[in-house]
């Protein structure tokens, strides 16, 4: 008997299991939405979990098929969320009835974890727009300008280690390896105020435990996984996304240099200081924690990002010689103009040619696949014409399909292609509003797009003036099929031959 009382008890605690797993299956049917079915537990990113292929892909193949319809369902492991194919859609919900929708969805649970949850990313309602209008002031051109000597450092350290691996005047390298080191230096001196040199000392600290917190692969992913489908999970487990000792490295290392600068009245151009007088400008009372928590979330959106920016840049200048060779005359003319002076932030806003590459390289990489907003009041969404589309309830998620619509034929002509000239000064007002949107759209648009925009055009300036990109032996011929999980990388690497031009 009690062999089939087993039984019993483990089929009902499967039947339970399952049904938990599918509760929301029917949400899209029971709303006349049209979806794709999902799979227990994963949804519709079955493929990512399973390592087959990334998100950036799930979501652009899931544009593709669905892209008639301009609102379709689809499931985010076991939650349903609403894509938004529409370009007016997508701008009526991002600015016009922004208030309905003033929220992003955390991509992790972040319930008693003070320092994810500070994050200007997953802050919430009033608290976001406090610290949005406090943080607002540090990345202006200004601040921004102040700030570029400190980059210009850790370009010269990146420029002189590349310049030692071509002693026969060319070599074969893996550009992302060259470009972490570089994107960990320079955040390391702007966002936390040390001084790191990661290509002479690649096993420094800094470098290792941000390669880790940055890494959503294997274990990390199932526990981003886990906190996105069963938070309790972690929470009964006493288990973090990320290790409880590396976060608290970086609080350390921003507390106290904080309190080192203001009890020796230091001053350094870098996002601490900006921060602390932001800090005492506001009439908001900012815990160190919130303090800190805004230079970590340039590891999740600075770290991996902006050093893919630079390597994808470089793969299609690669890839494109013809295009390559116009940016270095524009590089050339822009040397001459300096006279031997580093470059610096209005140089970098004044070439029209690297602006229209590194555009172009946003729009077919996508490096954001998508961007959210969380229904907060009951909305009716309309069309042009004032037509009820559907109507939304209190925590609805919504998903805008950046990918999607940067690559799709009736907003871009051949989408594959890499051409800049789509945002040259005749082309780019052509581009219907809200089919580009590669730092989102609206009031939580990304904060720090000048900051990931000053660092691609320095160091391509640098890259290309020094040296000329070519395919070698170990180059990947599919970047994007090559792409698996979270991680907007190939597997392969960013393998290219770089060429001395001196």
């Amino acid at each position: 008997m009690a062999f089939y009382e087993t039984v019993l008890v483990a089929s009902l605690a499967l039947w339970a299991i399952y049904k938990w797993l599918t509760i929301h299956n029917n949400e899209f049917k029971k709303r006349n939405i049209p979806y794709e079915k999902p799979y227990p537990a994963v949804g519709n990113f079955g493929k990512v979990v399973m390592n087959k292929e990334s998100v950036h892909k799930t979501v652009l193949e899931f544009y593709k098929r669905n892209k008639t319809h301009k609102i379709v369902g689809f499931f985010n492991f076991r939650n349903p969320v609403y894509f938004i194919n529409e370009p007016e859609m997508i701008k009526k919900i991002c600015i016009k009835d922004f208030d309905n929708f003033p929220n992003h969805t955390p991509f992790i649970n972040v319930d008693g974890d003070p320092l994810l949850a500070g994050m200007l990313s997953i802050m919430k309602d009033q608290r976001w727009k406090d610290m949005r209008n406090t943080l607002t002031p540090v990345f202006t051109a200004a601040k921004m300008r102040n700030m570029f000597p400190l980059m210009n450092e850790c370009f010269s350290e990146c420029i002189k280690n590349l310049k030692m691996q071509l002693p026969n005047g060319s070599c074969e390298l893996e550009m992302k390896q060259i470009i972490s080191k570089l994107s960990n230096d320079i955040i390391a001196s702007t966002a936390f105020g040390i001084s790191i040199n990661s290509h002479e000392d690649p096993n420094n600290k800094f470098y290792n435990i941000g390669q880790t917190v940055t890494n959503l692969r294997g274990t990390q992913m199932l526990k981003a996984m886990i906190s996105n489908v069963a938070p309790w999970i972690l929470k009964g487990l006493g288990i973090k996304v990320f290790d409880q000792e590396k976060t608290d490295y970086f609080i350390r290392l921003v507390v106290d240099a904080m309190k080192y600068r203001e009890k020796n009245n230091i001053v350094r151009h870098d996002m601490i200081q900006q921060l602390l007088e932001a800090k005492k400008e506001s009439a908001q009372h900012w815990s160190d924690e919130e303090i800190v928590a805004q230079c970590f979330v340039f590891f999740f959106a600075a770290f991996e990002n902006n050093t893919n920016l630079i390597c994808a840049a470089s793969h299609e200048l690669m890839s494109y010689p013809d295009v390559q060779q116009r940016l270095y005359e524009e590089c050339l003319e822009i040397k001459k103009e300096l006279q031997d002076q580093p470059f610096n932030y209005d140089t970098g806003n004044k070439m029209k040619y690297m602006d229209m590459v590194i555009n172009e390289t946003l729009r077919k990489w996508s490096f954001a696949p998508l961007t959210d907003r969380v229904c907060s009041k009951d909305y009716k969404l309309t069309d042009e014409d004032n037509n009820l589309v559907f109507e939304f309830k209190v925590g609805d998620r919504v998903w805008f399909p950046i990918s999607g619509l940067h690559m799709d034929e009736q907003h871009f002509e051949n989408p594959d292609v890499f051409d800049p000239e789509r945002f040259s000064d005749d082309n780019k007002g052509n581009i219907k509003p809200f089919t580009y949107i590669p730092f989102g759209a609206g009031p939580r648009n990304c904060i720090g797009n000048r900051y990931a925009l000053m660092q691609a055009k320095a160091m391509l300036y640098y890259l290309v003036i020094n040296c000329k990109l070519e395919r070698s032996e170990n180059t990947v011929k599919d970047i994007f099929d090559d792409m698996r999980g979270f991680n907007t990388s190939p597997i392969g690497g960013f393998w290219m031959r770089f060429v001395s031009r001196n």
